[in-house]
């Protein structure tokens, strides 16, 4: 992807502090309080940072390895404001990643029941009060433009990439479809014996979402999230989960930054 060049990290973040003073601060002042909520505390405790994409089982992967929901939903970029560079460039970075059509149809699901906070609320009768359907939520709604008025519809990648490129530059991507043993060696990174707790689930099974599709539904999803299927290996019934996993062990699927 051709950009013009972004400016070194610890000069952006400066520009930052000094443009977006409140915002800077109640990033910095995360990093210090212990909190049961929104806590950033305990990335600097163990030196790693965890990308929450929405509808990857963020909140049960963060409330067990932080106790805490952590930063939320940001994306990488965001990070780059929060940690100086040496911090960023040598904590453990990871992230989990979903299918996109599963995700899709979860997400779905979960906003229609009214999702988890106030937000979720006001989008579901703003967006999706009309929609009877799934089908029709996909035919008459789905698009490039839409997808960006939602943080659970947004592309993963746009939460991955660094601003200008098309770089992933995590030291760890895990795998929705491989949760159970990828959880299992981030926790393992971190020195922690913990079993994954499952919280927040939406009502049905990830393996489900294939009912919920005709051909149709399946190509205008693959258009709108071409550049995850793109970045992230993906086809419709999760044939290629194998060699995801092999061109991930082969660090063929992230770059450093």
């Amino acid at each position: 992807m051709a950009s013009t060049p972004l400016l070194p990290h610890d000069l952006r973040r400066w520009l930052y502090s000094k443009l977006h003073r409140s915002s800077f601060r109640r990033m910095q002042k995360k990093r210090t309080v212990e909190d049961r909520d929104y806590s950033l505390k305990p990335f600097d405790d163990t030196k790693t940072i965890f990308i929450h994409i929405p509808k990857t089982a963020g909140i049960s992967i963060s409330t067990s390895l932080y106790s805490c929901i952590a930063a939320g939903h940001k994306g990488m970029s965001h990070y780059q404001y929060v940690f100086s560079k040496k911090d960023f460039d040598n904590y453990f970075k990871f992230t989990f990643v979903r299918n996109p059509w599963d995700r899709l149809f979860s997400a779905y699901t979960y906003l229609k029941k009214g999702g988890r906070a106030r937000e979720d609320r006001i989008f579901s009768s703003e967006h999706l009060s009309h929609i009877d359907s799934f089908e029709q939520f996909v035919m008459e709604w789905l698009t490039e433009k839409n997808i960006q008025k939602g943080i659970h519809f947004i592309p993963q990648t746009d939460m991955l990439f660094l601003p200008g490129t098309s770089i992933i530059p995590v030291d760890f991507l895990g795998f929705f479809e491989n949760i159970e043993e990828d959880f299992q060696f981030v926790a393992k990174k971190m020195n922690k014996t913990v079993a994954m707790q499952h919280l927040n689930a939406s009502s049905s099974k990830h393996a489900e979402y294939k009912n919920h599709y005709t051909q149709a539904m399946i190509n205008i999803a693959a258009t709108v999230y071409q550049a995850d299927i793109d970045a992230l290996g993906y086809s419709f019934d999760n044939s290629t989960l194998d060699k995801q996993l092999a061109m991930r062990s082969e660090g063929l699927l992230t770059k450093p930054a």
